[in-house]
């Protein structure tokens, strides 16, 4: 995937990040894009919308350059986070390691395959 995105001018910085399964709350689909445009792409893309940070204990969640960061050092243990979000972007991992979303993202239809683009 990053030889893609460097491939077509895209640097990849701060998009991916690897997680224990024990950190619980994870952030299943970053991007830099703010606001409502990136749903036309990716329908579970973060908004930036910073209700998951609101509803975080203090200084848990930041969202800095349209990335939402998750402070792995503070006590997250917590599903609050997840509750509000929108699109389902931030997720608990359960024991077995199944993302649960938030009661208010909204469920997904996948009507066909995408397109990835000419490569």
């Amino acid at each position: 995937m990053q030889g893609f995105l460097l491939k077509h001018g895209i640097e990849p910085k701060d998009l991916f990040s690897l997680q224990l399964i024990s950190h619980r709350l994870w952030v299943a689909c970053k991007n830099l894009e703010h606001g409502d445009t990136i749903l036309e792409d990716c329908q579970v893309a973060c908004t930036a919308c910073g209700k998951c940070a609101m509803d975080a204990p203090a200084e848990l969640i930041a969202i800095k350059n349209n990335l939402l960061v998750i402070n792995y050092l503070q006590n997250h243990d917590t599903q609050s986070p997840i509750q509000r979000c929108p699109t389902g972007a931030i997720v608990w991992l359960d024991d077995s390691g199944v993302a649960i979303k938030g009661k208010e993202s909204k469920k997904i239809i996948r009507r066909g395959n995408r397109s990835m683009g000419n490569s």
